[in-house]
């Protein structure tokens, strides 16, 4: 389930995974799955001088914010319009809570997903930069204190409010997780996953 973060651009924001079937993380009205938030966050940490400051991530971006759905109705069956909607049409929320967990082969639904989200928005490169003096990461539309991107990092790490099923990451997100624990970049000084 998406949490709100404090952004230094927009106040709070909605960032996160929104259904434990698929991969995909939302940031608002835009999506990118987690294995491309993964990878840019390991290229990042892979640069311990901060000689590159721009990444992209490949996603999606709905552009009117109605089409994105109501996650609260879809999770409670009562509204599955937009994207989201359609996500929850196919992969509803399950009966018990016992099973409420981020699964970890969530990337195998990719193509299904990006069938539907295809319907709602137009792909996109999300733009990432880095603020090498203030150490600010500013995702799409979105600034980010080193400290608030961290966060981004860890939430992903741990499988979002759920966690993932019985403990199981996927592999790019463990490799995440190897080079954050690795690295001597600024960007990550003081995270401990």
């Amino acid at each position: 389930m998406p949490l709100g973060f404090p952004s230094l651009s927009h106040g709070e924001v909605a960032f996160g995974f929104f259904n434990i079937e698929t991969d995909l993380l939302l940031l608002e009205n835009y999506f990118f799955f987690a294995s491309s938030f993964c990878n840019m966050v390991t290229e990042i940490a892979a640069n311990r001088g901060l000689t590159r400051n721009d990444y992209d991530l490949p996603g999606y971006m709905i552009a009117d914010t109605r089409d994105v759905g109501n996650l609260m109705g879809a999770i409670h069956g009562t509204d599955l319009s937009g994207f989201i909607g359609s996500v929850y049409r196919l992969f509803p929320f399950p009966k018990g809570m016992e099973e409420f967990k981020q699964k970890p082969y969530g990337s195998e639904r990719r193509a299904i997903v990006e069938g539907l989200i295809e319907n709602w928005a137009r792909p996109t490169r999300v733009s990432a930069k880095i603020d090498a003096g203030s150490l600010h990461v500013r995702i799409a539309d979105y600034r980010f204190s080193r400290g608030v991107f961290q966060q981004l990092a860890a939430y992903v790490w741990q499988g979002g409010m759920p966690g993932w099923k019985d403990d199981i990451r996927p592999e790019y997100v463990t490799a995440m997780g190897k080079a954050i624990k690795g690295t001597t970049s600024p960007v990550f000084e003081g995270l401990e996953l």
